[in-house]
């Protein structure tokens, strides 16, 4: 154990510096050392791993599974393992290492070391277990979930109902990944994003001379030929349109801008509104029809402030995904963050609550724990904004602005004295 200290007081200060995950563990299979890199991969604290053994740190392993143990039990050397696990942080991890094992003077195994690197994403395809992770303990999430695995199996439409930043387009991305159209293209369209007047050409595509400027182009109705066509805000689409898109899933057909011929088309519509179905309809932003057609499989995703319980999961997932960006020194999120973040209602839901993650992260200062949370909330009320803008607005010339600033030197001049 003692040439073990020593070979880590020998490299503990150059692996600290390393942006590559460095563990280090005895020859029973317990870590002595666990760099930065390691810690904010896992995102859990070093100091607390320091002790513990392999198998308590990482409960998905076996004893054969693991290659710092297989290292120390075989004397024998591993090189670029990869492991898929789902991190303390509730994250899918995609992670590539090499270990070998430590020998002392006089030969003996003293214990193992491993040096890896994360990945984005895994090192060879298998397009049927790249599902989206959605972390949730919640029980109706989870329902939703169990039904969007059924509609997505299928090739039926499917609409999707949930608040601004609920992660419509993870269910939809889930949908196609599950369905028998995931080698061909998911194509992505936000109608809320695109002016009306160029939504009908962005989907149907132009022939040359259809207007002015107008030259022959492929729709996204042609590009998801085969694939999926994800409409995201389908309430912003005016209803005229929205006529002609129903006739397309009635048989499959289309006309582009300017041409005098149909197209036939085979994609999946998944959809998604920001509104209760029933609302959009009364409001005449959605037509009857058209939502009596897609609503075959009806998924309705709750907004986080109906599921608290997910609330520190999806923080620390966010923390591990962005502290390595914003923040390396930050490994974890601290348990008063946790109180912090609960506490709050979340009205922009999920896409809020990164932010506000990523605020935190980078306003932070000298911790490994995130302990201080950043809410979004300074904004100026209408009272001082409308002020700011009328001040901003006044058509004063250059004289009148020195006599203010003038003015107000001396008034505070005058308030000190």
């Amino acid at each position: 154990m003692e040439e073990l200290n020593w070979l880590v007081s020998c490299v503990k200060k150059v692996f600290d510096t390393l942006e590559q995950p460095v563990t280090m563990v005895d020859r029973d299979g317990h870590f002595i050392y666990y760099n930065q890199a390691s810690a904010r991969m896992d995102g859990t604290d070093p100091e607390s791993i320091l002790g513990k053994h392999v198998l308590e740190v990482c409960p998905w392993l076996s004893a054969e599974e693991s290659s710092l143990l297989r290292c120390i039990a075989e004397a024998a050397q591993f090189t670029d393992q990869y492991q898929a696990y789902i991190g303390s942080a509730g994250l899918r991890m995609h992670y590539m290492h090499s270990s070998m094992p430590l020998f002392g003077k006089n030969s003996n195994i003293i214990g193992a070391i491993e040096i890896g690197r994360s990945l984005k994403e895994k090192p060879f395809s298998d397009v049927a277990n790249d599902l989206p992770d959605i972390i949730t303990e919640d029980p109706e999430m989870n329902r939703q979930i169990r039904a969007v695995d059924i509609y997505g199996a299928s090739e039926l439409p499917l609409l999707i109902y949930g608040e601004t930043g609920t992660g419509k387009e993870l269910f939809a991305r889930r949908a196609h990944a599950i369905s028998s159209r995931n080698r061909h293209p998911m194509i992505c369209l936000n109608c809320a994003a695109i002016p009306e007047t160029l939504l009908e050409s962005t989907l149907f595509g132009t022939k040359r001379g259809a207007y002015t400027g107008a030259e022959n182009h492929k729709g996204l109705l042609a590009l998801a030929d085969n694939g999926t066509l994800f409409l995201d805000e389908l309430n912003s689409m005016s209803v005229e349109l929205q006529s002609k898109l129903l006739r397309v899933l009635q048989d499959g057909s289309y006309r582009p801008l300017g041409s005098h011929r149909d197209q036939k088309t085979n994609f999946r519509l998944i959809a998604a509104i920001n509104e209760l179905p029933s609302d959009a309809i009364e409001k005449g932003k959605l037509r009857e029809d058209l939502y009596y057609r897609i609503a075959v499989g009806l998924i309705a995703i709750p907004p986080l402030r109906q599921r608290a319980c997910d609330i520190a999961a999806i923080a620390r997932r966010f923390t591990v995904k962005y502290g390595p960006e914003l923040n390396p020194s930050i490994t974890c999120l601290g348990d008063s963050a946790v109180q912090h973040l609960e506490a709050h209602d979340w009205p922009g839901n999920v896409r809020e609550l990164e932010n506000v993650i990523r605020r935190s992260l980078l306003l932070s200062e000298g911790n490994t724990t995130l302990i201080n949370i950043e809410m979004i909330t300074n904004s100026p009320t209408k009272q001082t904004a409308t002020k700011e803008m009328t001040r901003l607005n006044k058509q004063s010339s250059l004289k009148e602005h020195l006599s203010e600033y003038e003015t107000s030197l001396i008034q505070n001049t005058l308030q000190r004295v």
